[in-house]
């Protein structure tokens, strides 16, 4: 009886242990997927050298038509994707500007120039998905937000 007992108990161990290491697996991966498929407003948006709202980073709801898609320089891993006001976009949002992607977002959602994008906002910031498919790509955090959903180690 001792036997089963130890048994059981050495069973219950191994699975709470398999049970932490998923868990640990789970936030690790949703972790770097969120970092892979969202930035935040200072480190993702950036006003195009021909817009005259260069200190305004307001993007307006709407779609925007692809100008250039471009490794970001000074920027390994990034790339620059540079998006024109194209429909629904209000007067007052820049018009131009660049959009900063780490490249395994857009390894999945290929942009190419022509391609139209639509911007959703939102309660967090900003949605961008591909006009044709809706399938998001790329979220934009305002920076309060990512403030508040960056990684941050536990202690037992």
């Amino acid at each position: 009886m001792r036997y089963r007992l130890t048994s059981l108990a050495t069973a219950a161990l191994l699975a709470a242990a398999a049970t932490a290491v998923q868990a640990e697996s789970f936030v690790s991966s949703a972790s770097s997927a969120g970092s892979e498929s969202s930035g935040s407003v200072s480190d993702s948006i950036g006003a195009s050298s021909n817009s005259s709202k260069k200190d305004d980073r307001k993007v307006g709801q709407g779609r925007y038509r692809v100008v250039e898609v471009a490794a970001a320089e000074g920027r390994p891993g990034m790339m620059q994707v540079a998006l024109a006001a194209d429909e629904g976009v209000s007067p007052d949002a820049m018009q131009t500007f660049n959009l900063y992607v780490p490249a395994q977002a857009l390894a999945q959602q290929p942009l190419a120039a022509g391609q139209r994008v639509r911007v959703k906002e939102r309660d967090y910031g900003l949605e961008f998905s591909d006009d044709a498919s809706q399938r998001p790509f790329f979220l934009v955090l305002e920076d309060g937000w990512r403030q508040q959903m960056r990684t941050q180690m536990l202690k037992a």
